[in-house]
């Protein structure tokens, strides 16, 4: 893989929140929820030291991360760098995982389409947005003075920036190196001489809460749920009881892949898809059933995804019958209504949970036809649109037509099967 930069965009579409007058609610500092939110962390003898999650969260996770400072003089620079490619000299299956994962792709083409116009009049906007798509303070070109407003910041990297979450961003804080418990569960301190002073090590690497910062979000809530609902949503299912957390699932064996919506196995892990039969069916119809049966929040969580299920009938010759299909879609619809969100509907499937679509097949019918398809960006799709509809700058339609292919690429297939009709 090229080293040459900070790390290639995996795809043109990243996990993002949606920027401009369809983001009036979902940036700046809701990126918490209320079982979340910890008070601001005690000051302890070794800021290195965390003394309780609540310490840990409340200043381990103050964002935009303040800016690192100066290295000891006595480091080299590539244990001083912040950047994703030098880290790899070490941790080459860090590195390597990290650039094909949507992390790399943070501060994606959709994003960067989205605030572009924005930074020169509005930073404090685009900072709202960066406390999860680039929350280094070195990944800003502004930070706020004392006496107000935004200055030029002396430190900002514009190649950091386009990396969105970086190594740092989870395991940097004063140039500090910080990291899970060793595999064998140790947290004792590095031995002295280490490359860039060691490690500090913490076992709330592994709680889930550590990724909550950015995957709840407290506010809006629509119909009393917040946007990004996936740790509540964890939270209320059985995998939170079972020790089963977020780091089970995207982080197997502590790769940094981070799979989810995007990747078609990861995907067809999370869920059973199978055909109903007998007593579960009314005579003469048909159907298909789709159960949550291993993601441990709801499928799909957020508000971007849609997964489509479709019958279809078809005749002796394996012709579809004109007419005779049915499809229905499991999302959460929501719109912005107002300045507000508002949800419209919700046909999610909470973990164990299943949903079914019957269908009465016609005499004339002997196969049907099963379909499962998945619409990563199904939502983006459509507010890309909507954008390249409005005046853009160069550089801004340049980006936004760039995630609107990505988006119209994204959809994949997880089930197709075409059985024979019993009668």
């Amino acid at each position: 893989m090229s080293r040459s930069g900070v790390g290639a965009r995996p795809r043109a579409v990243g996990l993002f929140r949606i920027a401009g007058a369809l983001a009036l609610a979902s940036c700046a500092g809701d990126a918490t929820d209320s079982r979340v939110t910890t008070p601001v962390a005690t000051p302890v003898a070794d800021p290195r030291e965390f003394r309780s999650m609540e310490d840990f969260l409340g200043g381990y996770w103050n964002r935009p991360i303040p800016p690192q400072g100066p290295a000891p003089a006595a480091w080299s620079s590539l244990e001083a760098s912040l950047a994703p490619p030098e880290c790899g000299t070490c941790h080459v299956q860090q590195y390597e995982d990290w650039q094909t994962a949507v992390h790399a792709g943070a501060y994606s083409a959709g994003l960067a389409g989205q605030l572009v116009s924005q930074e020169a009049t509005n930073f404090g906007f685009v900072r709202s947005c960066l406390v999860c798509h680039g929350p280094l303070s070195e990944q800003q070109s502004k930070l706020p003075l004392p006496e107000g407003g935004h200055g030029t910041n002396p430190d900002f990297d514009p190649q950091l920036k386009e990396g969105g979450i970086v190594c740092a961003a989870c395991h940097v804080r004063g140039q500090v190196r910080y990291g899970p418990p060793t595999r064998e569960g140790a947290t004792a301190p590095s031995a002295e001489g280490m490359p860039h002073g060691g490690v500090v090590r913490s076992d709330y690497f592994e709680d889930s809460r550590f990724c909550a910062g950015c995957h709840q979000f407290a506010s809006p809530a629509p119909n009393g749920k917040s946007l990004q609902n996936t740790y509540e949503e964890w939270l209320d299912s059985r995998y939170a009881t079972e020790g089963v957390g977020c780091q089970t699932c995207h982080m197997p064996d502590r790769r940094h892949l981070w799979r989810g919506i995007h990747d078609p196995d990861m995907v067809r892990a999370g869920v059973t898809i199978e055909w109903m039969e007998g007593s579960e069916l009314e005579p003469g119809r048909v159907g298909l059933r789709v159960t949550n049966s291993g993601t441990g929040h709801r499928f799909p969580t957020y508000v971007t995804p849609a997964v489509d299920v479709t019958l279809e009938l078809l005749d002796g010759t394996g012709s579809p019958i004109p007419g005779a299909a049915r499809s229905a879609e499991i999302v959460r619809r929501v719109a912005l209504q107002g300045g507000s969100w508002v949800e419209s509907s919700d046909t999610r499937l909470a973990p164990d949970s299943s949903m079914t679509l019957t269908y009465p097949a016609p005499v004339d019918a002997r196969f049907v036809r099963g379909e499962v398809r998945v619409r990563p960006d199904a939502f983006y799709r459509n507010v890309f649109a909507g954008l390249l509809a409005r005046v853009l700058t160069d550089t801004a339609r340049v980006l936004i037509e760039a995630a609107h292919e990505g988006a119209i690429a994204s959809p994949f297939t997880i089930f197709d099967d075409t059985v024979a009709i019993g009668r």
